[in-house]
């Protein structure tokens, strides 16, 4: 069973007072590679840029043709959110590699976007040792470390009864495996994919390759662990609600 976990964040985005810069106009088309027979048509998945200044999300749909249109574009830096499971394979603007993390638009450059996302998938097999016995509540987090993720602020999660579990439809890359106490599935899955020291020397990576399985193993996490590096977290990027009182 697959289920996804991603941490919202509901930040106020407003336009930057007194703002001048002009707006202008951004084509482009999303490319939908290895993709299985069932999967999401190109034209039923809108994405948008985020500012990463502060501002509105720019939002496109696609056409069936993956043809895209990004209106009211202004000139700064920007990061790309697609909302399918994928690897981003390229993402270019003309001649130019961007990084899906952040890139900068402006308005003396108004080549083409290219997005291209690969739908192949693998599975991740994970042998938990030192799985606590009898205990009530345990749950396996798979976190993105990888910037060419589509969702590389989502994990993946599963609730474990036993110290073997299995995590299905991984899109290629790296993640790193967490197994913490149920209670702290909300603020490991936030603080994981956002803060590469999270949890660094307790975690296990894993690369999974998308052809078959890709067999690891996990450390059961113990609580103090886990808690501790809330804290540090919330020193470090003190994310609402998780960070309340901590």
């Amino acid at each position: 069973m697959k289920i996804l976990c991603s941490a919202v964040l509901f930040i106020g985005c407003l336009p930057l007072a007194g703002q001048t810069d002009s707006v202008f106009e951004l084509q482009g088309v999303v490319e939908l590679v290895d993709r299985p027979p069932a999967a999401t048509p190109v034209e039923a998945a809108p994405f948008c840029l985020h500012p990463l200044g502060g501002g509105f999300e720019i939002w496109a749909q696609p056409d069936r043709d993956g043809r895209f249109v990004l209106n009211k574009v202004r000139p700064g830096r920007y990061s790309l959110t697609y909302p399918m499971p994928g690897r981003i394979q390229a993402f270019a603007q003309g001649p130019n590699e961007l990084a899906p993390e952040g890139f900068e638009l402006s308005s003396g450059s108004e080549a083409p976007l290219r997005l291209v996302v690969s739908m192949k998938s693998g599975d991740v097999s994970v042998k938990v040792q030192a799985f606590p016995s009898g205990h009530r509540d345990v749950v396996a987090l798979l976190a993105p470390a990888d910037t060419h993720l589509t969702l590389r602020e989502s994990c993946y999660y599963n609730r474990l009864s036993g110290p073997q579990t299995t995590f299905g439809y991984v899109p290629p890359g790296e993640y790193r495996i967490l197994v913490v106490d149920a209670e702290f599935q909300s603020e490991v899955a936030a603080f994981a994919p956002r803060l590469p020291e999270f949890l660094k020397n307790e975690a296990s990576f894993v690369e999974v390759t998308g052809t078959g399985e890709t067999e690891a193993t996990a450390n059961y996490l113990e609580r103090e662990t886990t808690k501790e590096a809330i804290r540090q977290a919330c020193r470090e990027i003190p994310l609402e609600p998780f960070c309340h009182g901590k």
